[in-house]
């Protein structure tokens, strides 16, 4: 009849059980005992489960960091990658640049002078100068271009190196690069010549492991070079190489000299 006068009245004989409990609790020493002894096992528990996950966490982060090392060196591998083909592509534009500016041309100071042209225009502010060598390992200057420094200026600098750093030269299309230039010469020019405060590119003029000269870039040591300028120079040299072995070839196969540019007819 009235339900809810029942309910409070079962409700608050549950509030004195549960009381009943707690005062029993309170008042048996053993059942005190017990929970202190629950307590311990419980926070041991936890210490466990709190070193584990400290100790995962900090396996975690030595993961993590490894994991972002190889991810470090693994974009330097790319990006050296990528220079490197970046290098050769330009390179190789370079040398094709040259082939088709060369044509088929036979006459050797025509394709020195543009060659130096090309190289002035590639490696800009450098100096260019390149040798040619006879069958005994003479070498002799046999173009040069100036940016910053005259031919009069630098010729007894480029007649040591002829005799020292040129005949060093191996017969693979592999430019060598000099942060000071004096570095080329056991002797330099007195008071260092134009090699003084200078940095140089120098690279063999190579075809099928014969040399046939040299080619030398150089500009102050305080101008940084154009990007890939030791790939261009090789790549240069390279193509000279090529150009001077089949102007000698078809020289030698007419029983000629050095042919000249046809004369032109009306």
């Amino acid at each position: 009849m009235w339900p809810f006068a029942a309910t409070v009245v079962k409700g608050a004989s549950g509030s004195a059980d549960a009381w009943a409990a707690m005062s029993s609790r309170r008042n048996n020493p053993s059942t005190a005992r017990v929970t202190l002894a629950d307590l311990r096992m419980r926070c041991e528990r936890l210490e466990s489960v709190l070193r584990q996950a400290l100790s995962s966490r900090s396996a975690a982060r030595a993961e993590r960091d490894s994991a972002r090392a190889r991810l470090r060196s693994a974009g330097d591998d790319f990006v050296v990658a990528f220079e490197a083909i970046d290098a050769r592509t330009e390179a190789a534009v370079a040398a094709a640049e040259l082939r088709g500016l060369l044509c088929q041309d036979l006459d050797i100071d025509t394709m020195l002078t543009v060659a130096t042209e090309h190289l002035l225009a590639r490696v800009r502010p450098a100096n260019v100068a390149i040798w040619l060598c006879n069958s005994r390992g003479d070498y002799a200057v046999a173009a040069y271009g100036a940016n910053s420094v005259s031919r009069a200026r630098a010729e007894a600098s480029l007649g040591v190196l002829g005799r020292e750093a040129c005949t060093h030269l191996g017969n693979e299309p592999v430019a060598s690069v000099f942060d000071n230039a004096a570095e080329m010469v056991s002797v330099p020019p007195p008071g260092g010549g134009v090699l003084a405060d200078s940095r140089a590119i120098i690279a063999p003029l190579v075809f099928r492991g014969e040399r046939f000269g040299a080619v030398l870039v150089f500009q102050p040591a305080s101008e940084a070079w154009q990007p890939n300028a030791p790939e261009i120079v090789a790549s240069i040299g390279a193509v000279l190489g090529e150009q001077i072995e089949r102007i000698t070839r078809i020289v030698v196969q007419r029983g000629t000299e050095w042919p000249s540019t046809p004369p032109e007819h009306d």
